[in-house]
Protein backbone atom coordinates (compact mmCIF):
# COMPACT_ATOMS: atom_id res chain seq x y z
CA UNK A 1 0.00 0.00 0.00
CA UNK A 2 1.12 3.42 -1.07
CA UNK A 3 2.33 5.80 1.83
CA UNK A 4 -0.24 8.33 0.57
CA UNK A 5 -3.23 6.08 0.96
CA UNK A 6 -2.10 4.91 4.28
CA UNK A 7 -2.21 8.77 5.41
CA UNK A 8 -5.65 8.99 3.74
CA UNK A 9 -7.11 5.64 5.72
CA UNK A 10 -5.84 6.73 9.06
CA UNK A 11 -7.06 10.03 8.31
CA UNK A 12 -10.72 8.41 7.74
CA UNK A 13 -10.09 6.60 11.22
CA UNK A 14 -9.79 9.77 13.02
CA UNK A 15 -12.25 11.46 11.55
CA UNK A 16 -14.94 8.20 12.17
CA UNK A 17 -13.59 8.92 15.84
CA UNK A 18 -14.24 12.33 16.36
CA UNK A 19 -17.56 11.95 14.00
CA UNK A 20 -18.72 9.12 16.70
CA UNK A 21 -17.66 11.24 19.39
CA UNK A 22 -19.47 14.44 18.47
CA UNK A 23 -22.49 12.17 17.56
CA UNK A 24 -22.68 10.81 21.00
CA UNK A 25 -21.90 14.03 22.67
CA UNK A 26 -25.01 15.74 20.81
CA UNK A 27 -22.58 18.06 19.24
CA UNK A 28 -24.25 18.34 15.47
CA UNK A 29 -22.26 20.91 13.58
CA UNK A 30 -18.75 19.36 14.66
CA UNK A 31 -20.76 15.96 13.65
CA UNK A 32 -22.27 16.93 10.10
CA UNK A 33 -18.55 18.92 9.01
CA UNK A 34 -17.11 15.41 9.96
CA UNK A 35 -19.70 13.15 8.57
CA UNK A 36 -19.22 15.17 5.27
CA UNK A 37 -15.51 14.27 5.42
CA UNK A 38 -15.52 10.33 5.49
CA UNK A 39 -16.45 9.36 1.89
CA UNK A 40 -14.25 12.31 -0.07
CA UNK A 41 -11.23 10.57 1.99
CA UNK A 42 -12.01 7.31 1.45
CA UNK A 43 -12.13 8.61 -2.15
CA UNK A 44 -8.86 10.26 -2.26
CA UNK A 45 -7.43 6.60 -0.91
CA UNK A 46 -9.36 4.40 -3.70
CA UNK A 47 -7.59 7.26 -6.23
CA UNK A 48 -4.17 7.01 -5.09
CA UNK A 49 -3.85 3.54 -4.78
CA UNK A 50 -6.37 2.17 -7.66
CA UNK A 51 -7.13 4.64 -10.21
CA UNK A 52 -9.86 5.01 -11.73
CA UNK A 53 -8.87 3.84 -14.92
CA UNK A 54 -11.10 0.29 -14.86
CA UNK A 55 -14.40 -0.02 -14.78
CA UNK A 56 -14.96 -1.79 -11.91
CA UNK A 57 -12.60 1.10 -9.60
CA UNK A 58 -15.43 3.69 -11.35
CA UNK A 59 -18.30 1.47 -10.06
CA UNK A 60 -16.36 1.75 -6.75
CA UNK A 61 -16.03 5.29 -6.91
CA UNK A 62 -19.89 6.13 -7.99
CA UNK A 63 -20.75 4.04 -4.81
CA UNK A 64 -18.58 6.44 -2.44
CA UNK A 65 -19.77 9.27 -4.15
CA UNK A 66 -23.32 8.52 -3.68
CA UNK A 67 -22.93 7.68 -0.28
CA UNK A 68 -21.08 10.69 0.26
CA UNK A 69 -24.38 12.46 -1.34
CA UNK A 70 -26.26 10.47 1.18
CA UNK A 71 -24.35 11.59 4.32
CA UNK A 72 -25.10 15.09 3.18
CA UNK A 73 -28.60 14.64 2.94
CA UNK A 74 -29.38 12.35 6.27
CA UNK A 75 -28.10 15.49 7.94
CA UNK A 76 -31.30 17.05 7.99
CA UNK A 77 -34.57 15.01 8.24
CA UNK A 78 -36.52 16.91 5.80
CA UNK A 79 -33.93 15.28 2.62
CA UNK A 80 -34.77 11.45 4.26
CA UNK A 81 -35.94 10.45 0.96
CA UNK A 82 -32.72 12.12 -0.96
CA UNK A 83 -30.88 10.05 0.93
CA UNK A 84 -32.28 7.01 0.97
CA UNK A 85 -32.76 7.41 -3.10
CA UNK A 86 -28.59 8.47 -2.68
CA UNK A 87 -27.98 5.11 -0.81
CA UNK A 88 -30.06 2.70 -2.96
CA UNK A 89 -28.09 4.42 -5.96
CA UNK A 90 -25.08 3.79 -3.80
CA UNK A 91 -25.99 -0.37 -2.98
CA UNK A 92 -26.77 -0.79 -6.77
CA UNK A 93 -22.92 0.36 -7.53
CA UNK A 94 -21.79 -2.20 -4.91
CA UNK A 95 -23.85 -4.71 -6.17
CA UNK A 96 -22.31 -3.92 -9.76
CA UNK A 97 -18.68 -3.74 -8.47
CA UNK A 98 -18.81 -7.21 -6.82
CA UNK A 99 -20.59 -8.60 -9.80
CA UNK A 100 -17.87 -7.78 -11.82
CA UNK A 101 -15.61 -9.89 -9.69
CA UNK A 102 -13.84 -12.75 -11.77
CA UNK A 103 -13.39 -15.78 -10.95
CA UNK A 104 -14.53 -19.78 -10.55
CA UNK A 105 -18.17 -20.47 -8.97
CA UNK A 106 -18.73 -18.89 -5.72
CA UNK A 107 -19.78 -19.88 -2.41
CA UNK A 108 -23.77 -19.94 -3.29
CA UNK A 109 -23.36 -21.65 -6.43
CA UNK A 110 -22.16 -24.65 -4.65
CA UNK A 111 -24.09 -24.22 -1.75
CA UNK A 112 -27.52 -22.24 -1.99
CA UNK A 113 -28.38 -22.76 1.59
CA UNK A 114 -26.05 -20.50 2.96
CA UNK A 115 -27.84 -17.43 2.18
CA UNK A 116 -30.94 -18.58 3.64
CA UNK A 117 -30.03 -16.73 7.11
CA UNK A 118 -29.76 -13.07 4.71
CA UNK A 119 -33.22 -14.13 3.39
CA UNK A 120 -34.51 -14.89 6.80
CA UNK A 121 -33.11 -11.57 8.41
CA UNK A 122 -34.76 -9.67 5.47
CA UNK A 123 -38.37 -10.94 6.14
CA UNK A 124 -37.73 -10.51 9.92
CA UNK A 125 -36.71 -7.08 9.52
CA UNK A 126 -39.38 -5.67 7.06
CA UNK A 127 -42.26 -7.92 8.65
CA UNK A 128 -41.03 -5.78 12.04
CA UNK A 129 -40.59 -2.28 10.43
CA UNK A 130 -44.08 -2.94 8.08
CA UNK A 131 -46.40 -0.92 10.53
CA UNK A 132 -44.22 2.06 11.24
CA UNK A 133 -43.37 2.65 7.65
CA UNK A 134 -46.83 4.18 6.10
CA UNK A 135 -46.03 5.80 2.85
CA UNK A 136 -42.44 4.86 2.82
CA UNK A 137 -43.39 1.17 2.65
CA UNK A 138 -42.04 0.62 -1.12
CA UNK A 139 -39.08 3.07 -0.65
CA UNK A 140 -37.82 0.81 2.22
CA UNK A 141 -38.90 -2.38 0.83
CA UNK A 142 -36.92 -1.86 -2.11
CA UNK A 143 -33.90 -0.27 -0.09
CA UNK A 144 -33.76 -3.55 2.22
CA UNK A 145 -34.02 -5.60 -0.82
CA UNK A 146 -31.62 -4.43 -2.56
CA UNK A 147 -28.86 -3.81 0.79
CA UNK A 148 -29.88 -7.62 1.20
CA UNK A 149 -29.12 -8.76 -2.11
CA UNK A 150 -25.14 -6.55 -1.69
CA UNK A 151 -24.60 -8.75 1.34
CA UNK A 152 -26.45 -11.98 -0.10
CA UNK A 153 -23.61 -11.47 -3.12
CA UNK A 154 -20.91 -11.10 -0.75
CA UNK A 155 -21.34 -14.51 0.33
CA UNK A 156 -21.16 -15.66 -2.77
CA UNK A 157 -17.38 -13.96 -3.57
CA UNK A 158 -16.13 -17.13 -0.71
CA UNK A 159 -14.15 -19.22 -3.65
CA UNK A 160 -15.12 -17.08 -6.15
CA UNK A 161 -11.75 -15.05 -5.28
CA UNK A 162 -8.99 -13.84 -2.92
CA UNK A 163 -10.29 -15.09 0.38
CA UNK A 164 -9.19 -11.86 1.84
CA UNK A 165 -11.17 -9.85 -0.55
CA UNK A 166 -14.01 -11.94 -0.36
CA UNK A 167 -13.91 -11.56 4.13
CA UNK A 168 -13.54 -7.85 3.54
CA UNK A 169 -16.62 -6.78 1.29
CA UNK A 170 -18.54 -9.67 3.49
CA UNK A 171 -18.08 -7.80 6.37
CA UNK A 172 -18.24 -4.36 5.43
CA UNK A 173 -21.64 -5.80 3.69
CA UNK A 174 -22.74 -7.17 7.15
CA UNK A 175 -21.57 -3.95 8.70
CA UNK A 176 -23.87 -2.12 6.40
CA UNK A 177 -26.95 -4.10 7.02
CA UNK A 178 -26.50 -3.48 10.91
CA UNK A 179 -25.92 -0.06 10.55
CA UNK A 180 -29.38 0.87 8.05
CA UNK A 181 -31.24 -1.41 10.28
CA UNK A 182 -30.49 0.43 13.09
CA UNK A 183 -31.34 3.68 11.48
CA UNK A 184 -34.43 2.49 10.31
CA UNK A 185 -35.30 1.20 14.11
CA UNK A 186 -34.30 5.01 15.34
CA UNK A 187 -35.97 6.29 12.57
CA UNK A 188 -39.36 4.38 12.52
CA UNK A 189 -39.84 2.53 15.66
CA UNK A 190 -37.98 4.63 18.62
CA UNK A 191 -34.92 7.02 18.92
CA UNK A 192 -32.78 5.34 21.39
CA UNK A 193 -30.23 7.52 22.08
CA UNK A 194 -27.53 5.04 22.02
CA UNK A 195 -28.39 4.04 18.26
CA UNK A 196 -26.59 7.49 16.50
CA UNK A 197 -23.33 6.54 17.76
CA UNK A 198 -23.38 2.93 17.20
CA UNK A 199 -24.97 3.63 13.89
CA UNK A 200 -22.30 5.73 12.76
CA UNK A 201 -19.69 3.34 13.95
CA UNK A 202 -21.10 0.70 11.81
CA UNK A 203 -21.47 2.82 9.01
CA UNK A 204 -17.85 4.00 9.05
CA UNK A 205 -16.54 -0.12 9.43
CA UNK A 206 -18.65 -0.43 6.77
CA UNK A 207 -17.03 1.88 3.76
CA UNK A 208 -13.98 1.33 5.25
CA UNK A 209 -13.98 -2.45 4.86
CA UNK A 210 -15.78 -2.29 1.80
CA UNK A 211 -13.23 -0.06 0.55
CA UNK A 212 -10.31 -1.62 1.50
CA UNK A 213 -11.92 -5.05 -0.49
CA UNK A 214 -11.65 -2.58 -3.11
CA UNK A 215 -7.88 -1.46 -2.86
CA UNK A 216 -6.70 -5.02 -2.61
CA UNK A 217 -8.79 -6.09 -5.44
CA UNK A 218 -7.43 -3.77 -7.41
CA UNK A 219 -3.67 -4.33 -6.34
CA UNK A 220 -5.01 -8.10 -7.44
CA UNK A 221 -5.90 -7.52 -10.90
CA UNK A 222 -2.62 -5.62 -11.38
CA UNK A 223 -0.34 -8.27 -10.41
CA UNK A 224 -2.73 -10.50 -12.29
CA UNK A 225 -2.27 -8.66 -15.68
CA UNK A 226 1.98 -8.10 -14.96
CA UNK A 227 2.44 -11.56 -14.35
CA UNK A 228 0.65 -12.39 -18.18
Amino acid sequence: MKRVTFILLCGFGITAVLNIIFTYTGSEPRGVFTKILLMPLLLFALATEAGFKTSYAKVFAAALFFSWLGDIALSWDSLFIQGLVAFLTAHICYLLFMLKIKGAKGLLQFQPLFGLPVLVYLVILLFILDDYLEQLKIPVYIYGIIICSVWLYSINLFWKTDKKIAALLFFGSSQFVISDSMLATHKFIYPFNILPPLIMLTYCSAQFLLTLGAIRYSRLVNTEQHTV
